[in-house]
């Protein structure tokens, strides 16, 4: 039996429903086509749990149509446009392209990134356990990086989360802008005798980060999270939140 919903959460449906909102996920944007696909699916997910909102896609580099645009198109239509980063960090994208796409309209605002979170780090543990990673092999979060500092504390963060919920150490590299490099933080940790070193990738889908993760030089690189239910998750507790 479906358990009844509280009066709270009662209310906070009825002023989702009497609220003309559009959601907007804006993503890196990338030419692959797999990694595109992870967008599109993740707008359906979340029209699939949240039917009175409507969802678009959006992107700060690479894909069309940038975010700004979309959000200029969507404000004068609806109440409320709520922007949601589809980004583990809070790097320059979030508070930068994010932010003046949102700034320039009253009724338009953004959420955080989807990191730090204890959800993603649930995820990035279901991702080593696929790969056959064992707590005795180092482990390296590998974030896609940023010229912000901000975005490196997130990651930071992000992979003491993992290690918590992994029960073991792990480290943290960066795929551009920020140090140690990826392959450095691999090969510093080559001193373990018959330990395979894995990258768990702190990344939504394939495109041109994860490309460089394969080439690291690392025994195991995970996949993406992908359009995983804890991804839709956390896009959700990022609208609750907003």
């Amino acid at each position: 039996m479906t358990p009844n919903p509280s009066a709270g959460e009662a209310v906070a449906a009825a002023s989702r429903a009497s609220t003309r909102r559009a959601v907007v996920l804006v993503a890196h944007g990338t030419a692959n086509e797999r990694g595109r696909q992870v967008v599109l699916d993740l707008v359906a997910a979340v029209h699939n749990r949240r039917p009175e909102l409507d969802v678009t896609d959006a992107y700060v580099d690479v894909q069309e149509p940038r975010v700004a645009d979309v959000v200029a198109q969507l404000a004068p239509r609806y109440d409320e446009v709520v922007v949601v980063p589809l980004l583990f960090c809070g790097g320059y994208h979030v508070r930068v392209d994010v932010a003046k796409a949102v700034d320039a309209w009253p009724n338009a605002r953004s959420t955080g990134a989807l990191g730090p979170s204890r959800r993603i780090a649930d995820l990035l543990v279901q991702r080593l356990t696929e790969a056959g990673v064992e707590r005795r092999d180092p482990v390296v979060m590998a974030a896609a990086g940023s010229s912000r500092l901000e975005a490196a504390a997130d990651a930071r963060a992000q992979a003491r989360l993992l290690a918590e919920a992994w029960g073991a150490e792990v480290d943290v590299a960066f795929g551009s802008a920020g140090t140690p490099a990826v392959p450095d933080a691999v090969n510093a940790n080559r001193d373990r005798p018959g330990a395979r070193v894995a990258v768990a990738s702190l990344l939504l889908g394939e495109g041109h980060f994860s490309e460089k993760l394969r080439r690291s030089g690392a025994d195991i690189v995970t996949q993406p999270l992908g359009a995983a239910p804890e991804v839709v998750e956390q896009i959700l507790a990022r609208l609750d939140e907003a």
